[in-house]
């Protein structure tokens, strides 16, 4: 689609991963042809920006030449449907057909006997459980494994078909319109609120976690991800599973890494709604917010994220709105402050935690 910094691309890996080769056109495309830089959503998805438009138009049939994607349209849109848990056949607590699983839905999906079109922003979560925590991967349909036995989730409805029956079912629940229209009652089911367990370096064996700063890493890191070797896995959370180790500036391996704590959307340049350069002002930010997570949204929208954070920066004509402890939603404490203006109140509100640490440990007798 036409964005306000050129034309965006966006890539569904395969549930294996990403290949070498992947990889590699990836990086070359976002080099040549793009910004430079590919974003991980928050969907596991990838995202290319700054096309001109005749190789935006072009990309699709490239990509799928390579085995990213499948040509035809109406089929590649079944065939993103399905949100897997990123650590299937590497974590061994994961139910062991979770793969084989998706593999056979997203066959039944895209068969080109099937007309089914699915809703904007439709989703099928296959949960094998194992180190990601039960519901961790939202979507419209949930199929946990649970206790042995794979159930079909849709809204307050449970299903336990059986696993001879589990696809033939989905498709049936799908056919009959069950996600349809005002039907959709819960798109998140089941719910989540658990905290989501850090992939960070060597997790697992043969599991290398990394994070990418804010959501993006540059043409150059994919290419020395494509080095690398083996598939990698790209994690709804804006994360890469790997086979092997692999170092870069906009990867993040140490779980204390403060960067960690940003959400920013494309910003100023990257959004014609943005009335801030975002993703630099959070970094800016960083070093003072002690702990605490971040969101600087460009808009009121707040695309990058619609949960709450420690921190969240509303920008508006007159300057930002500074929100505690909510979403871009809430109620702002202040209005019309600018960046330095943000960074001096957190720099205050980080001064009075280190003092408050520093009486407490006095009256405790260690200082």
């Amino acid at each position: 689609m036409q964005t306000h910094d050129g034309w965006l691309v966006r890539v569904t890996p395969d549930l294996e991963g990403l290949t070498s080769a992947h990889l590699s056109f990836l990086a070359r495309k976002a080099a040549q042809e793009g910004n430079g830089r590919i974003t991980l959503t928050m969907r596991g998805n990838l995202q290319l920006r700054g096309l001109e438009e005749r190789a935006a138009r072009d990309f699709a049939a490239e990509a799928s030449d390579i085995g990213l994607g499948l040509a035809n349209p109406e089929q590649e849109s079944r065939r993103r449907l399905i949100f897997m848990s990123p650590l299937a056949g590497r974590d061994p607590a994961c139910a062991s057909d979770t793969l084989a699983l998706a593999r056979e839905i997203q066959t039944a999906l895209t068969s080109p006997l099937r007309n089914w079109q699915p809703p904007e922003k439709f989703g099928i979560a296959i949960d094998g459980g194992g180190l990601i925590p039960a519901g961790a991967l939202r979507a419209d349909f949930m199929l946990r494994h649970d206790e042995g036995i794979w159930r079909i989730h849709h809204g307050s409805q449970v299903y336990t078909p059986g696993r001879s029956k589990l696809v033939a079912l989905l498709l049936d629940l799908l056919t009959r319109g069950a996600s349809s229209g005002a039907e959709r009652a819960l798109h998140e089911a089941p719910a989540f609120s658990g905290t989501l367990p850090l992939l960070a370096d060597a997790f697992l064996p043969g599991c290398f976690g990394v994070t990418a700063v804010l959501g993006e890493i540059n043409a150059t890191t994919c290419a020395r991800l494509a080095d690398a070797g083996g598939y990698v896995r790209v994690t709804p959370w804006r994360g890469l599973v790997l086979e092997r180790p692999v170092e870069a500036p906009d990867l993040m391996t140490d779980p204390q890494d403060i960067r960690r704590l940003l959400v920013a959307c494309p910003g100023e340049g990257g959004c014609h709604q943005a009335l801030s350069r975002t993703r630099q002002h959070a970094l800016f930010l960083a070093p003072v917010l002690a702990g605490r997570s971040l969101h600087v949204s460009g808009c009121a929208k707040g695309c990058a994220s619609h949960g709450k954070s420690d921190v969240t920066l509303v920008a508006r004509e007159a300057g930002y709105d500074l929100i505690w402890q909510g979403s871009t939603t809430d109620m702002p404490v202040e209005t019309g402050l600018d960046v330095k203006d943000v960074r001096m109140r957190l720099r205050r509100v980080q001064q009075a935690g280190e003092t408050g640490r520093k009486k407490a440990a006095h009256d405790r007798g260690e200082l």
